[in-house]
Parts: structure tokens; sequence; C-alpha cells
């Protein structure tokens, strides 16, 4: 696989989402690099989303690979599900949150993604077509604002009883609206349909609901708060961790998709192995470095990057690394700085 295949699988390989990525520490250059991954064609500004909807990542998130866990959400129209089966912190989120869903046949939730009361992200989808919807901080209103209004055309538009713009992207029939801040956030709606006029009818049936309606809607691969840490254990389990791998940080208290959950735990794994690597070349330590060799080499057999591999490319490029590191190369994407012990790859996620 050379540099470009893997650009291009990067790109279409996202399960953080492109602001997460952004927000990973990095110097210029691996800023340039982060910028190149998650961008598909023309270049584009800061903070601006990939063109078309990424459907995973190594740097973000697939339509998710819907297989239930013990504790998931019940499926909307679940005979069994209770109107209370949510815990309070979910509750709370939800109603931090404006509501939507779209009021349209066959259009469904297919992803959650840093579903917080700060920010967060949904899917909605219907065939091959797709609606993202993203929720932010509302004093990050004006950045955005001005960003999508870089080069772009725009217009205003009443949408949910709010007044806000709609921007086109190059021209094409890429379209993004902003509504102005409710609350402690505000809205964006972005979509490729194929015309303004569907992207414009599609949005139109947005509409309001309440907590319970909204997550019932959620898909069965999202993973509660309370289950986060069974389901981290439960991909950890027959993964070889490096001396000292801290765990923690992979509990974190989010409604996530198992897809985006299991890139964030196989990514971590996988950077701590590679920083070893790399820290072991530099001192020439050959022990360290055939270690983390054989570790990775088994991430071919990890069970939750099969299972990821049915519905996405992220399994693919961590693969990538894997096989580079056996090849004694450095994978593409690994960055140093110039008094580094160790690397990291931008890419997994990792700091």
């Amino acid at each position: 696989m050379n540099d470009h295949e893997l650009d291009r699988l990067l790109a279409r390989a996202n399960p953080f989402g492109d602001d997460s990525v952004r927000r990973l520490p990095a110097d210029a250059a691996a800023s340039d690099l982060l910028e190149e991954i998650v961008t598909t064609t023309a270049p584009t500004p800061e903070l601006r989303p990939n063109r078309r909807r990424r459907t995973i990542i190594l740097v973000a998130a697939a339509a998710a690979i819907v297989v239930a866990l013990t504790g998931v959400f019940f499926p909307r129209g679940n005979p069994v599900a209770p109107t209370s089966a949510y815990a309070a912190q979910v509750r709370a989120v939800a109603e931090a949150n404006q509501r939507l869903l779209v009021d349209a046949p066959g259009w469904k939730v297919s992803r959650v993604d840093e579903f917080t009361a700060d920010l967060g992200e949904m899917t909605f989808a219907h065939g091959n077509q797709r609606l993202d919807v993203f929720w932010r901080p509302a004093n990050q209103y004006t950045t955005y604002s001005d960003d999508r209004a870089h080069g772009n055309t725009h217009q205003p538009i009443e949408l949910l009883g709010q007044d806000g713009t709609i921007y086109r992207y190059y021209d094409s029939t890429d379209f993004t609206t902003i509504l102005e801040p409710k609350g402690t956030n505000f809205l964006e709606i972005r979509a490729d349909l194929g015309s303004e006029a569907a992207y414009r009818e599609l949005i139109g049936k947005l509409k309001s609901v309440g907590v319970d309606e909204w997550l019932d809607a959620l898909p069965a691969s999202a993973v509660k708060p309370a289950d986060n840490k069974k389901a981290v254990d439960g991909m950890l389990e027959g993964l070889p961790l490096p001396d000292g791998f801290d765990k923690a940080p992979l509990y974190q208290q989010t409604v996530n998709d198992r897809y985006q959950v299991g890139a964030r735990v196989t990514g971590a794994v996988s950077c701590a192995w590679l920083n070893q690597w790399t820290a072991a070349k530099k001192s020439g330590d050959k022990a360290k470095v055939a270690e983390a060799v054989a570790a990775m080499k088994t991430s071919h057999s990890w069970p939750i990057l099969k299972e990821m591999a049915k519905g996405g490319d992220y399994p693919r490029v961590l693969w990538s690394y894997a096989d580079s590191i056996a090849k004694d190369q450095a994978p593409a994407g690994l960055t140093r700085t110039p008094d580094a012990e160790s690397g990291s790859v931008d890419g997994l996620g990792c700091k």
C-alpha cells in the first residue's frame, strides 16, 4: 500500500470526527498532515469537515456495525424497551441538546458520535443518502460561521423556527446550514443529496422531539456510558498491552457507536506499541523493537478489528501500520519531533 492509497483510506476512515482530530496536539508539520487526512478532494480551511460524510476512520466513523452488546440502547420500536431505560446522565445530555429526527419515510439514525451536553454528531441514513447533524457549544458559533462563509456562497434561511445561514460548498451539491445559537449550543446540518432543492426539502422535514422519542431512535450500536467500561474491557480481552498501559482514558462516560469505541480502544493500544517501536529504534533496543513488532502482528487476529472490518476500512489502515514496522519501515503518518523519545500516529487519535 503506497502513501496515496493510505491517505485515501484515512480520508474515508475517521471514527473520531474531524473536529476531534483537529484538536489533537501537533506541531506545524503534523497539523498539515491532519488537514490532508481529513480532506478528500479540494483543500479546505481549518475546521471544515470532509466534503462527503466519512464512513469510518483511523483518523473517524462509519455507518456502524449494528452488533448489540449487553447493555446497548434498545432499538426504536422494541416492545420490551421501557421509556425509563436510560440512565440519568444520558437523559441529561439529551435534555441539554436540540433533539431532532427526520420526519420522512425510511430515514433513521445510523450513527452517533461524541454524544455529550457540549457537542456531538449524529447521522441519519436512508439507503445511500446521508444527513449529518452536529451540535456544538454556542461560543464556537462565530468561528464556524466565518469558516463556512470563506469561499462559499451563502444565503439566509429560517429552519425549525430559528434564523440561520445555508452554505454551498465549491459550487457543488454539498450544502450545510448553521442555525443561530439556542441555549448552550448551535446546530449545523449537512448533506449532499444531489441538488439544493432535495437538500432544502429534507431539512424541512426535521422535527423537534421529546427526550424518550429521541433516545429510542438511537441505533442499537450506541454504547451507553454505564456500559462503556464493560464494552472496553471486552474489546481489550486477549490484546497484548505494553507495560504501563493506562486503560483509564478509555472509560470516558459518553455515548458512542460501538465502531467508534473499537477505534478508540485499538488505536490507543496500537499507538502505545508504535511509540515503543519508535523509541526502541532510536535507542537501539532490539528486544523492545521485536516486542512491539510481535504485538502489532497479532492485530490481524484481534476480534474487535475483525468485527469492525465488516463495516469499514479502519482495520485495514491499522494493519498497514503493523505490516510497516514488521518490514522495519516507519508507517506513513508516524510523526516525531527532533528530540522526541517516541513517535505518534496522529491518524490513530493518540498522543
